[in-house]
């Protein structure tokens, strides 16, 4: 059930300009405050600041669903004074319900985003890092033995 008080027209169309909407009116229009949170956010996400108290903590996933529906991103969270939740098409609703779990109340937006997406895809690390460096120890040890063999 979506809390009184939550406009989902407003914080859908905040959320399609650019991933971020807050029920504040003053934060909805503070670019000092929503760019670091923009630039956290993975391409076709969103996150929405709800200044309610959800007497359910299902309200949470009941406004991100709404959200999802309204704007067609692929994950939403939604933060409450009470909780966080979130949907989403990508991760399973197990990681989903794990990550939220962990993240603490009060936790400011970029903060809130790098532990839900460490929480949801732990294995989201720089693959194209990894890989290089896994060629480059391939090459190396490639020289190696080119030069023991040599060496002979």
């Amino acid at each position: 059930m979506i809390p009184e008080g939550v406009d989902i027209p407003d914080l859908s169309a905040q959320l399609a300009e650019d991933g971020v909407a807050f029920s504040n009116p003053d934060l909805a229009t503070n670019a000092e405050i929503q760019d670091p949170i923009v630039s956290t956010l993975q391409d076709s996400h969103g996150i929405a600041v709800v200044d309610v108290y959800p007497t359910r903590l299902a309200d949470a996933r009941d406004i991100a669903q709404e959200l999802q529906d309204a704007t067609g991103l692929d994950t939403v969270v939604v933060q409450t004074v009470r909780n966080v939740s979130a949907v989403s098409d990508t991760y399973s609703r197990a990681a989903i319900e794990a990550t939220q779990g962990d993240i603490p109340q009060g936790v400011n937006q970029v903060e809130l985003l790098d532990r839900f997406y460490a929480g949801v895809d732990p294995f989201g690390a720089p693959w194209p890092l990894i890989v290089a460096m896994v060629v480059v120890a391939l090459v190396l040890a490639g020289l190696f033995v080119y030069r023991s063999v040599i060496q002979k």
